[in-house]
């Protein structure tokens, strides 16, 4: 299946759909810039080879998961001025990989920056209020993980780390559970986990 515009009387191919999520697509040429994405995120060269196309096509389908949520739930985005300062404050850390050698244009890393910011949101208002931390897990972590200290000056940081660690837990078994429930067509078949 292609996305087609029409020019005049002809039809021209803009992309191809890869994977249909519910109403949602993931398209070829966002896999690609997935790719791209998170190769200079992490400062290695871009694989597209067709594991690497498979957990980007996984990543997609997620994120569509989670965005239609989001517009379910009515749960806050950013808008495009903290977009753009999640941007400026990226290449004021000092990160100013060449992003033409990557094949991205700056709105690329900032729509991408913006998701991410999204994605904290909806995992801080949908699963961390539901987690709990007991006195005992804490306590149990302290004995396990930490070889000096007193537990009080370490408490609040384990807390967070617990709770961090749980609501990822929580988001991961929701978009298994999403998964399951959604409609999910692999238009590009190789893309389909094996």
């Amino acid at each position: 299946m292609c996305l087609m515009m029409a020019v005049g009387a002809e039809a021209v191919i803009v992309d191809r759909i890869a994977v249909s999520v519910g109403d949602k697509i993931v398209t070829e040429s966002e896999i690609d810039l997935r790719i791209r994405l998170s190769a200079f995120q992490n400062r290695e060269k871009p694989d597209f080879s067709l594991a690497s196309r498979r957990r980007a096509a996984q990543e997609l389908i997620d994120q569509r998961l989670v965005e239609r949520e989001m517009d379910l739930g009515h749960y806050p985005r950013l808008d495009d001025t903290h977009r753009k300062a999640l941007l400026d404050d990226y290449f004021k850390t000092g990160d100013n990989a060449d992003l033409a050698a990557y094949g991205l244009k700056p709105q690329d890393l900032e729509e991408d920056l913006g998701r991410q910011e999204d994605l904290l949101t909806f995992l801080n208002l949908r699963f961390r209020p539901a987690v709990q931390v007991t006195d005992q897990d804490v306590q149990k972590y302290f004995e396990e993980n930490v070889p000096k200290g007193a537990l009080n000056e370490v408490r609040s940081e384990i807390q967070q780390k617990l709770t961090n660690e749980r609501a990822d837990k929580e988001l991961d078994l929701w978009l298994q559970d999403q998964r399951k429930r959604t409609k999910i067509e692999y238009l590009e078949k190789d893309l389909e986990s094996k």
